[in-house]
């Protein structure tokens, strides 16, 4: 049993050594061969004016190319990007302006302590001195 999977493996593999062999040569010769390259020269060639006549008539039925779908989704990335980066420095703004309304507090609440602390003490009569005759 064990020699009928080795005689498989081994036909299987020359097999397969001999279709990549072959597979090698046929593309050496499609390589070198001048017929191939300009053949598919042409091909790229008449690709290109495809997706081009393609272009054209969505553009003359107002229909949105795949490359102009593309485009808006590059964009709207790019804008939501930036609203994220206003939003962030909105949000920092926002916190900076809440600081400031802190210390704006403290300072004002600082600024009507010692007003109200010396307007609420009660004064003192003021004692006459008695001349001194001398």
């Amino acid at each position: 049993m064990c020699g009928m999977d080795e005689d498989r493996d081994g036909i299987r593999d020359r097999v397969r050594s001999s279709g990549e062999k072959a597979a090698a040569d046929i593309a050496q010769a499609l390589i070198g061969s001048p017929a191939f390259g300009q053949a598919v020269s042409a091909a790229v060639v008449a690709k290109d004016a495809a997706n081009d006549a393609q272009r054209a008539a969505m553009g003359a039925l107002n229909v949105s190319s795949q490359d102009a779908a593309d485009r808006l989704e590059r964009r709207l990335r790019a804008l939501s990007d930036r609203l994220e980066d206003t939003e962030d420095r909105l949000d920092r703004a926002l916190d900076d302006l809440r600081d400031l309304k802190g210390v704006v507090k403290d300072l004002q609440a600082a600024a009507q302590a010692p007003l109200v602390s010396s307007t609420t003490k009660k004064r003192k009569p003021a004692t006459a001195k008695p001349k001194t005759t001398t």
